[in-house]
């Protein structure tokens, strides 16, 4: 059985929590799909509809947690500081949603958060990693032009010289799918909130991968478990609640780090106190983004430190562990000269690299948007190995402890676990 992929999760919810979808563009998750999917993984309730009903709704809530840098193996080896987790671990061998899930590529938020809120890959929405080459520079950069951050769009913060979010990634999501129930009017108003911190609303990346439902800002982790049982207990059938704080401490301080620790410890609280606090009959769905790894100034490759590798690079975006090399005027046999160099140069500290012409294996169908700022140059790193060019990156960026992004097991598997009340 192929295991269960990040962009079907939240669709899945929706109709396990017996909301109707319409069908989305070429590329994203259909509503049968999604109706399969929950079924398969257990999520309907008895008197749940099917994905073409809009009957009045019945069917008990889904709360989807999406935790940020949970991976599959980090959860695995610490479960022991995580005991409300551990037991779901348990009940994964005998629940057909339990147990590990895939991430997209790049293996990083902006990319995965807007493949669990479109059902779309990354190819698709555009949203292909840290941060592209900003579409409003075109791909025409000449010869002498030198690598700088302002080139670049981030697509977590959307600052600077940004284009709209819901312009730019306008491949609709699962929010804006939901065909609102017929009877009880405050159900039909609000099928779905989002539960994280109050400054996601109406954020860069909330309007390109999550818009369309309320938000329901709570800046400590301890206060969305309340939030989530109230909207439940109001009728709202889907809610999505979102936990940051262990991917900060990862990065800031690594993911073996006490730290990090700490952050797992306090959301199986978090967790424990959703259990109690949801009403009766309420799923439970927990994932993540993408894993983490540790790396080290031992591990770090200096792009300005090697002329041979800088050779023919006009930009950098993506991020360390999975580089996006733009080269001048977008020449294709520039690009493959390019890539055959980093490729020698880096020998095994490298897992991938290819061309933009290349990238469909990895990423999915390649769209216009993608196609747009993609770089011309692949790097996925190997290992814990990072590439870092200081004339883009921050000093700040350039030492962090835990990064992702990359094709390894450790960054692509992510929990899949279900939890009832």
């Amino acid at each position: 059985m192929t295991a269960p992929h990040l962009r079907q999760v939240l669709a899945a919810a929706a109709a396990g929590a017996g909301l109707a979808l319409r069908d989305g563009p070429p590329g994203s998750i259909t509503a049968a799909e999604a109706d399969v999917a929950a079924s398969e993984w257990g999520l309907r309730g008895s008197d749940a509809m099917s994905a073409t009903e809009t009957a009045p709704f019945t069917s008990a809530g889904v709360v989807v947690v999406l935790v940020d840098g949970l991976g599959w193996h980090q959860l695995h080896e610490r479960r022991g500081h995580a005991p409300t987790l551990r037991t779901w671990l348990s009940d994964a061998a005998s629940s057909p949603a339990g147990g590990p899930a895939r991430t997209c590529v790049p293996s990083t938020t902006a990319a995965a958060l807007t493949t669990l809120g479109t059902g779309a890959p990354p190819g698709i929405t555009g949203m292909v990693g840290y941060s592209v080459l900003n579409p409003r520079l075109g791909r025409d950069l000449p010869a002498d032009t030198t690598p700088h951050a302002t080139q670049n769009l981030s697509l977590i913060t959307w600052e600077g010289d940004a284009p709209d979010p819901r312009r730019w990634q306008d491949v609709p999501t699962i929010f804006e799918r939901i065909i609102p129930p017929h009877g009880d009017a405050a159900r039909a108003a609000t099928p779905a909130v989002t539960i994280g911190p109050a400054r996601f609303a109406g954020s860069g990346l909330t309007e390109a991968a999550l818009r369309g439902a309320r938000h329901l800002g709570a800046d400590r982790m301890e206060d969305r478990p309340g939030l989530a049982a109230d909207a439940l207990r109001r009728g709202v059938p889907l809610v999505y609640l979102y936990v940051g704080e262990l991917d900060h401490a990862g990065h800031r301080h690594g993911w073996r780090s006490e730290n990090w620790l700490e952050q797992l410890e306090r959301l199986d609280g978090a967790m424990a106190e959703l259990l109690r606090r949801v009403p009766a009959g309420t799923r439970v769905l927990l994932t993540a983004d993408h894993g983490m790894v540790d790396t080290d100034p031992a591990h770090r490759i200096d792009l300005t430190d090697h002329p041979e590798l800088a050779r023919d690079v006009v930009a950098v975006a993506g991020e360390p562990r999975f580089s996006q090399l733009y080269v001048p005027h977008s020449d294709p046999e520039t690009a493959a000269a390019v890539a055959c160099r980093w490729r020698t140069v880096l020998g095994e500290r490298a897992l991938w690299v290819g061309t933009r012409a290349q990238a469909a294996a990895r990423l999915g169908p390649i769209g216009e948007r993608a196609e747009g700022v993609l770089g011309d140059v692949l790097v996925a790193m190997a290992d814990n190995w990072v590439v870092v060019d200081p004339r883009v990156h921050s000093a700040a960026a350039i030492g962090l402890p835990g990064v992702h992004g990359s094709l390894t097991e450790t960054e692509m598997t992510v929990p899949l676990l279900l939890a009832r009340t």
